[in-house]
């Protein structure tokens, strides 16, 4: 697997500028509409940016404007979880049950544009910072792989013992939530290697895997806020709908795992 896993210097900082280039337009589309699909595109493209960053060498990685760059994008993340939450549970709430839930958006949808304020300000800051520039002349080729292996190395270390646990139990939410993330990383860091069409079909796995743990976090998302508000008793009803709808993905999840990852040999 590791010999289609290299990374070209040139053809990496190439696909490195189109990211930056990717970011900067979405981030203009966020600022301009912050739409459901415009905060979903905003935080794909920053986690793609920071995946990119990662691999850099310490030289490159650890300069200061690098460092503060990737750190305002990383706000601007945070800042949009929040609102991607609210809008998960208000599209549910309105989809399925818009009469027990009126007041319950509203107040979200409230929150909502309180949250747009302190994104948006951030998103017009980075907008007008100076997106830095890697020039190929400080980069070893040989560093560049590297780093690249030893982060590659670090995630199937956390997806292996992430997996022993969600695999295992489906309230096991945090362990689900991590291996989300990790797939995804592993997703953006093999999109940057050079054989691209040697890794079409492990992209598509991991895509699949990805979407399935997706699926299931806006469930725990839905169900862990109608549990922590204070007259909760009126959502029982509600609350039992969705957990059983998880478990239906947990277990449609688990099956699909055992089928696709054993035989992938990502490693």
């Amino acid at each position: 697997m590791k010999e289609i896993l290299d990374l070209d210097k040139k053809l990496f900082l190439v696909k490195f500028e189109k990211i930056q280039e990717r970011f900067y337009q979405k981030l203009l589309d966020y600022i301009k509409n912050p739409s459901d699909e415009n905060i979903h595109d905003i935080r794909v493209t920053i986690r793609r940016l920071e995946t990119a960053y990662k691999i850099l060498p310490n030289n490159v990685r650890k300069k200061e404007k690098n460092t503060n760059y990737v750190k305002q994008a990383k706000t601007l993340f945070k800042l949009n979880a929040k609102i991607r939450d609210y809008d998960i549970i208000c599209a549910k709430m309105e989809s399925k049950y818009q009469d027990q839930t009126y007041e319950l958006v509203a107040t979200l949808k409230n929150f909502r544009i309180e949250k747009l304020h302190s994104a948006n300000e951030i998103a017009l800051k980075i907008l007008h910072t100076t997106t830095p520039k890697i020039s190929t002349n400080i980069i070893r080729e040989s560093k560049l792989n590297k780093r690249y292996f030893k982060i590659l190395g670090k995630m199937e270390l956390d997806i292996q013992k992430n997996t022993i646990i969600a695999l295992g139990d489906e309230k096991k939410i945090e362990e689900l939530h991590m291996l989300r993330k990790d797939f995804k990383k592993l997703r953006y860091s093999f999109e940057l290697v050079s054989c691209k069409g040697k890794t079409v079909q492990i992209l598509k796995n991991l895509k699949e895997i990805q979407d399935m743990l997706g699926d299931i976090h806006d469930s725990d998302i839905i169900i862990d806020y109608l549990r922590s508000i204070e007259q909760n008793s009126k959502y029982l009803d509600i609350i039992e709908s969705e957990v059983s709808e998880r478990r239906k993905k947990y277990n449609e999840f688990v099956s699909a795992f055992k089928k696709i990852i054993p035989k992938a040999g990502y490693f």
